[in-house]
């Protein structure tokens, strides 16, 4: 079995008559040339800076509102992590105690679950 590559110009008239059927689609049905209904009224005339107000200013001040609204919280001087420096956050323990991981020592052994003399187990067998 031999692959050859197909020449040049095959390749070239393959890509055209590919987009053939696209275009001719497309220019095919173009604009409606009906005419509207005589019942309809004709709307009152609209001046090109309202257009541009509305579909261009608009949204404009839409997406510098949100982008400052995204960035403005990491604009604040405040003191923040450089690279290289030792990290001073403390850590957090999502769901843990509200008064945080120090208040696990002052817990009673079965207040932390480690259960009375170890016979608690947890896991996937769900035996407690």
């Amino acid at each position: 079995m031999s692959h050859s590559t197909p020449h040049p110009a095959v390749r070239r008239a393959a890509r055209v008559l590919a987009l053939v059927p696209a275009l001719a689609v497309t220019t095919i049905a173009g604009t409606a040339l009906a005419a509207p209904p005589k019942q309809w009224e004709t709307g009152p005339s609209v001046s090109p800076l309202y257009v541009i107000a509305v579909l261009v200013l608009i949204p404009l001040g839409l997406f510098v509102l949100i982008t400052l609204l995204v960035y403005l919280p990491s604009m604040r001087r405040t003191e923040s992590y450089r690279p290289g420096e030792v990290w001073r956050g403390e850590p957090t323990w999502f769901g843990g105690p509200r008064d945080g991981i120090d208040s696990v020592d002052e817990l009673a052994p079965t207040a932390a679950g480690s259960g009375a003399q170890g016979t608690a187990r947890g896991g996937t067998s769900g035996h407690w």
